[in-house]
């Protein structure tokens, strides 16, 4: 989640949403749309609103402009091209332009959220040239199992890179105790590897606050990590963009600079027995796929700028069984503009305890500023199921479900959401919310129905907008105070990630039979869980 300006009645809402989009570049053999532009516009993560190929004349000149909330760069696949940018020089806000005098095919990437061969990428085309054919799936007859293959690090080769690249797919790549000093590629022709730690707590990658993803997928399918740790890394602990068939199951992300555990573009995957802590954006991600055909469960999200965030996500999307506390705010699916796959429609959120996110001592971007005080947060999303939670101890909100003014020409109304069952007490503006329009008149299909709590916003909250029956009483008696939510006054400016002091990761679980478990590459999944058996879980003594 990443900032923009909502403002509305004079009210400055900054809730914008969780970074990045990586679609493949659209080739023009495929049947794209030529862009007629040659201005290139950068969000997160994604080169172009479409991703579509500039066409230049000869000795014309292409401007980009970083209009995302990330630092991004501009590389160029070819080896020694005299233009580029470093992301010292394409933060947000930045512009670069280059001139090219010559004929030719110019490919280039971000380095920090694609690679030359998928995720966040771009072409140009000058003159008359063609444009390159598709490049064909290199895993299309590849099977979607494990090989047998074990590939032992450092037994067989020294470092986990080498190791990955001298996998076949399908292979367990297996990694004994150490530190490893290495930020870890894994390409599309790498597909189904299960890439795993012998010890969760021993086998630690270690970005030293200088590499910037601890493992970085892209477009790989079926790519399992499981039980080990990454720590310090200037953006993400764990990333899987674009594709199909993830997991990442007993790992362990400690003070990483964007996100800790991170899946975008991505679907059919889970993320399990995990922990993440000492991120400013949010602990755990999931964004941009409809439907995402994914799983949260058993994972815990301390002191993270927000426990859960995800943009534009949803579709079989369930968050279930796990522990998000002590972050600046715990649980916030939202909408907005500037990802793919708006609104944000259909997260089922059950069985979460959910408690202490008030935390102003953690790193922070903006929106987790915002946001703090609320337990869950759903800012303009849609269709959303918010069941048998237990959420308690919030500054402001316990379960809030908000319309999103994102700017003049976008807002996301919040709509068919249902919050049912869940036991909430200790907020500070009610334990339920509600926010439609400034009007208050309208209850945008939205209900609430019951729930175990001693204060809601607006008064008789679920006398108001039922899910069974008619609505009685006014939105508003005691409406929710969105301007508290909006504002910043008073709210604990960010701590810097790399200076936080975070408390010992607790007890995690390691993964059983680690040294002799068969891999399991991300096939099949997500998991199916009995969502009616999910109980409110206790609290925690």
């Amino acid at each position: 989640m990443r900032k923009s300006v909502f403002a509305t009645a004079a009210v400055v809402l900054i809730l914008a949403g969780a970074c990045g989009a990586d679609p493949d570049l659209r080739q023009l053999g495929g049947g794209a749309t030529l862009a007629k532009a040659t201005e290139v516009v950068a969000l997160d993560n994604v080169f172009g609103d479409d991703g579509a190929d500039i066409r230049i004349d000869v000795g014309g000149t292409v401007s980009w402009a970083n209009d995302g909330r990330n630092d991004h760069n501009i590389v160029p696949v070819a080896k020694g091209a005299d233009w580029g940018a470093t992301a010292q020089r394409f933060r947000p806000g930045d512009h670069y332009s280059h001139a090219f005098p010559t004929e030719g095919v110019y490919e280039y990437y971000c380095s920090l959220h694609g690679s030359k061969t998928g995720g966040m990428k771009g072409r140009v085309l000058v003159g008359s040239v063609k444009a390159p054919p598709p490049v064909a799936d290199p895993s299309v007859d590849v099977a979607a199992e494990a090989s047998g293959g074990t590939v032992r690090v450092p037994a067989d080769y020294p470092t986990i890179q080498k190791a990955v690249d001298a996998a076949q797919p399908g292979d367990l790549v297996l990694i004994s105790p150490g530190t490893y000093r290495e930020a870890v590629d894994v390409p599309e022709t790498k597909p189904y590897l299960t890439i795993r730690g012998l010890d969760r707590e021993k086998v630690v990658l270690d970005g030293g606050l200088k590499l910037a993803n601890g493992f970085k997928i892209v477009k790989a399918k079926g790519v399992a990590i499981e039980n080990l740790t990454a720590q310090n890394y200037t953006k993400n602990g764990f990333f899987w963009t674009g594709v199909e068939g993830y997991r990442g199951s007993y790992l362990t992300a400690v003070r990483n600079g964007d996100y800790g555990v991170y899946a975008f573009e991505s679907t059919k995957g889970q993320f399990d027995h995990s922990y993440a802590s000492g991120s400013p954006d949010a602990g755990f991600y999931i964004g941009g796929c409809q439907p995402c055909d994914a799983l949260i469960t058993d994972v815990t999200s301390e002191w993270n700028g927000l426990g859960y965030s995800g943009t534009n996500a949803g579709g079989n999307l369930v968050i279930a069984n796990s522990t998000w506390r002590y972050n600046r705010a715990g649980i916030v699916p939202n909408s907005g503009s500037y990802e793919p796959n708006a609104p944000q429609d259909d997260n089922t959120i059950v069985g979460n305890l959910v408690y202490g996110n008030n935390n102003g001592k953690t790193p922070a971007i903006d929106i987790s500023i915002t946001a703090m005080g609320n337990g869950i947060l759903v800012a303009g999303g849609i269709n959303d199921t918010i069941e048998r939670n237990r959420v308690y101890d919030h500054t402001l909100g316990g379960i809030v479900v908000i319309t999103y003014p994102e700017n003049d020409e976008y807002t996301w109304e919040a709509t068919g959401n249902v919050v049912r069952g869940n036991v909430v007490s200790g907020s500070g503006l009610g334990d339920l919310a509600f926010f439609h329009d400034f009007d208050n008149a309208e209850g945008g299909d939205n209900c609430f129905e019951g729930n175990t709590f001693a204060t809601s916003a607006p008064k008789d909250l679920e006398a108001v907008i039922p899910c069974t029956g008619k609505g009685t009483g006014n939105f508003k008696a005691g409406a929710f105070n969105v301007v508290k939510l909006a504002v910043n006054d008073g709210k604990p400016a960010s701590v810097p990630y790399e200076k936080t002091v975070l408390p010992p990761v607790p007890p995690q679980p390691q993964m059983p039979k680690a040294a002799t478990a068969p891999g399991k590459p991300a096939v099949g999944l997500p998991e199916k869980i009995d969502l009616a058996a999910i109980t409110v879980p206790d609290a925690p003594r």
